[in-house]
């Protein structure tokens, strides 16, 4: 009988699992910083639920339309770029939508952010798979429930933001910086 022993990731592998991680929260915190904003958002608007409804339909809109390429991007430069710049733009995708101030620029910011986050979507993925064969065993459902403390971050941080009255603008420029 043979015993498997565990073997302590090298420290390269840990540092690339930790950066994957990173990814991940950020990814979950980008979006549900903005969600608690949707109802003064569309107030601001000034426009029905059913034009809000199509509105915001344009984040899975860019979503689906740029999902396919993603393995292409991803192949030409490489999983770890396609995920941090595909992380930087969808952040600016979800400030521009925050502080959009008529319903084409908020569909078209959101159908930017969506895009931006199929792009990451499938590149932290692919890198975390990546990391998962270096590491010997399973650790991806590790940065998916790290995206899910993200999205619970992200949520929680636009909350207290509404509640200390901190504008839209302040309060979404510094999710997208941090």
């Amino acid at each position: 009988m043979t015993v498997d022993v565990l073997r302590r990731p090298a420290l390269a592998d840990r540092r690339a699992r930790v950066a994957v991680a990173v990814l991940f929260f950020t990814n979950g915190a980008l979006f549900a910083n903005l969600l608690p904003r949707y109802p003064q958002i569309k107030a601001d608007l000034g426009i029905g639920n059913a034009a809000y409804g199509l509105a915001v339909a344009a984040f899975p809109a860019g979503a689906i339309t740029a999902g396919l390429a993603a393995g292409i991007l991803v192949r030409r430069f490489g999983s770890a770029r396609v995920a941090v710049g595909g992380t930087l733009l969808t952040g600016v995708g979800i400030l521009a939508a925050g502080l959009a101030d008529s319903v084409v620029v908020f569909a078209g910011a959101l159908f930017l952010a969506g895009a931006m986050d199929a792009f990451t979507d499938v590149a932290q993925n692919a890198h975390g798979l990546r990391v998962q064969r270096r590491y010997g065993r399973s650790i991806i459902n590790s940065f998916h429930a790290i995206w899910s403390i993200g999205a619970v971050t992200g949520g929680s941080m636009a909350a207290a933001a509404i509640a200390l009255g901190v504008s839209r603008g302040p309060h979404l420029l510094f999710s997208a910086a941090v």
